[in-house]
């Protein structure tokens, strides 16, 4: 596939070697303009396609500071709660925040018979 600058150069070629033979080539005059206006609808949109590129990295950009406000705020937020409530009020729950909880001591569970001994 033929990139943009190959197809630009290309038409600026023909387009001045077909202007320059308007004598023999008249009959042609049609289609000199339809390739000069196709050429400047793709400069045009070459250039609407790199704004709109810089326009998604910037917005991008944008999106991602956002976040990282966001994150920060939400985590500032989350603290002042934890200051409020402390570290071990079930209120946190409600925030959906873990409390700290005692650690539950495992319960012993009666072993299981071993399967060989039962006849």
């Amino acid at each position: 596939m033929a990139t943009f600058a190959k197809y630009m150069t290309e038409w600026d070629s023909l387009l001045v070697t077909v202007a320059a033979n308007t004598a023999e080539l008249g009959y042609l005059e049609e289609y000199r303009a339809q390739l000069a206006a196709a050429q400047q609808g793709a400069r045009e949109a070459s250039i609407k396609q790199a704004t709109l590129k810089a326009q998604v990295q910037q917005a991008t950009r944008d999106l991602e500071e956002f976040l990282r406000q966001g994150r920060d705020a939400a985590t500032r937020l989350r603290n002042g709660i934890r200051v409020r409530y402390g570290l071990k009020d079930e209120k946190l729950v409600e925030f959906r925040m873990k409390p700290r909880r005692r650690p539950q001591k495992a319960r012993e569970q009666p072993p299981e018979p071993d399967p060989s001994e039962t006849k």
